[in-house]
């Protein structure tokens, strides 16, 4: 029986099962020389947000202090990872401002005046894959005294969780000022927080990734994203070297 001449053509323009293979290695091939390419690109692009929505926060702290002649903290929160069971690694993760106001409990020669906060906004938390270093080397501004970190508490809240959403958390935090300046809050004495002037060259702290151990000057990856504040003006500048 003499073949169609339609069939014919038809079967010449199938592809054979070993085209059909080769063609799928090809795309294999590219698809695994491309992930890594993209993968950095997605964090590169996660760590720039990070990093500008902060810089929004610190431009909002600075305004909203001058606007209101208030003291704005922002907090930065730091604790381990809450996804990954098991990790004890503690880097900042979150952040959030507050409004400074004052006090007094009690009444006659037995009241005290104290600091208190008012929350302003909501808790920010870091995206995936992305802290803050809390080394003293990669963030010196949001080291406390002598390194120390305060406990993360809410006023009458009798412990457990405190603003962070983290039990047992810590916070170092930066307290913009009604006339413009910046100072980093190095401790809590007697009620109220002990305020510092840093210097320019060590006014800084920087975002990286989260490799989930700590992070140091010695293991920083290249791609970084380091926001230095002038303690005087309370302007803040950004350096990015891996964009």
């Amino acid at each position: 029986m003499t073949q169609s001449p339609y069939f014919e053509r038809q079967a010449r323009r199938a592809f054979s099962l070993i085209e059909m293979l080769v063609v799928v290695a090809i795309i294999a091939m590219i698809m695994a020389a491309a992930t890594p390419a993209l993968m950095r690109t997605m964090q590169a692009t996660r760590l720039a947000t990070t990093g500008d929505s902060i810089m929004g926060s610190i431009a909002e702290a600075k305004q909203l202090a001058y606007a209101q002649n208030v003291p704005v903290e922002l907090r930065f929160f730091k604790h381990s990872d809450q996804d990954l069971p098991g990790s004890t690694v503690q880097l900042f993760r979150s952040y959030q401002m507050f409004k400074i106001v004052t006090l007094t409990q009690g009444t006659g020669a037995s009241s005290q005046t104290l600091e208190s906060v008012v929350p302003v906004g909501t808790l920010a938390k870091l995206s995936d894959g992305i802290i803050i270093a809390a080394d003293a080397g990669l963030s010196p501004l949001l080291n406390g005294q002598s390194g120390q970190s305060l406990d993360d508490v809410k006023p009458n809240a009798g412990g457990g969780v405190g603003y962070s959403g983290v039990t047992s958390a810590k916070y170092n935090a930066i307290r913009f000022m009604p006339d413009g300046s910046c100072r980093k809050v190095s401790a809590q004495v007697g009620g109220f927080s002990q305020l510092d002037y840093g210097t320019l060259p060590v006014s800084f702290f920087t975002i990286t990734y989260d490799s989930g151990a700590d992070v140091t000057t010695g293991n920083l990856p290249k791609n970084f994203y380091t926001i230095q504040i002038d303690p005087f003006t309370g302007k803040a500048r950004n350096y990015r070297p891996g964009f």
